[in-house]
């Protein structure tokens, strides 16, 4: 990949912004294979915005060139949908956390499935609050035995079982171990039309020492060359099969596009733009 292409990517952020995660954080590899497959879709700054959830993960707009928003804790969908039905030209991707999108922001994830607007989600998920020092999210417990809950730890709640029961379109898994994979499950995640998801296991290396690079290595396997992502019966048994095996699934898990009606951008009356001043805005920019 040319590197003169890709630094498009880099341009007024790596500079400007002193990347904050931890040495060996998962995330890196997330915004390199980020980088890559955006550079692979010949997709600009000008025509991408990065949607951040709170968190470590939601740090990873700043360490990209383009459009950011920063939003409210659990609001990275909300708000990314807002923006799409604005602008639907638009590429939107909202890039969270485990603890963002499942604790106070499942709401928003089940009814983006059910809505299947055209955004990209990458959940940086590592099974804790890195943030807030190493509190467990709703993905902790990957792996490990049941035993008796709590209510402050209660059972392992799987974002791909709910991302399929809540009617979402596209489903893939990727690990930061494999950025090369992870690449191109961005990449087919983008071209989805429709709500896509790619939850990607992202080692917190400082607070969950359990699920370590060296355990996804052991228990990721790709998904089967055979297996047919467009069957909803055939992406359940493809992940009880793996469930009894003890494995995780990488790739794509499920794909079926819906008969979709053309989004149009929302209504604007000429009377709301009468009194804007955009010089100040476009000032910043010069």
């Amino acid at each position: 990949m040319p590197e003169a292409t890709k630094s498009i990517w880099e341009q007024n952020a790596t500079p400007r912004h002193r990347i904050q995660w931890c040495p060996g954080c998962g995330d890196f590899a997330v915004l390199n294979a980020l980088k890559a497959a955006l550079t692979t879709l010949e997709l600009t700054p000008s025509e991408v915005l990065l949607v951040g959830g709170i968190g470590c993960s939601g740090q990873i707009r700043n360490y990209l060139n383009g459009n950011s928003f920063y939003g409210t804790h659990g609001g990275a969908l909300a708000y990314a949908l807002g923006a799409k039905m604005a602008n639907p030209e638009l590429t939107v991707l909202a890039l969270a956390g485990d603890g963002d999108t499942l604790a106070i922001g499942v709401e928003n994830f089940v009814h983006i499935c059910r809505r299947d607007p055209d955004i990209t989600l990458v959940i940086m998920d590592n099974g804790v609050y890195g943030l807030t020092k190493g509190q467990d999210s709703p993905s902790a417990g990957l792996g490990k035995p049941v035993t008796a809950s709590t209510e402050e730890h209660p059972p392992f709640l799987d974002p791909v079982k709910l991302a399929l029961v809540c009617g979402a379109t596209f489903i893939a898994q990727s690990f930061s171990g494999d950025p090369k994979h992870a690449t191109q499950m961005y990449v087919e995640a983008v071209r989805h039309k429709g709500f896509a998801l790619v939850n990607d296991f992202s080692p917190c290396v400082t607070y969950n020492k359990f699920n370590t690079y060296d355990w996804f290595r052991e228990h990721c396997e790709m998904v089967p060359e055979g297996h047919d992502p467009a069957r909803e019966d055939g992406a359940w048994d493809l992940i009880r099969d793996f469930e009894r095996r003890g494995r995780l699934p990488l790739g794509v898990i499920y794909r079926h596009p819906r008969e979709r009606v053309p989004h149009k951008r929302l209504p604007m009356s000429q009377a709301e733009l009468e009194q804007v001043d955009l010089e100040p805005m476009l000032q910043g920019l010069r």
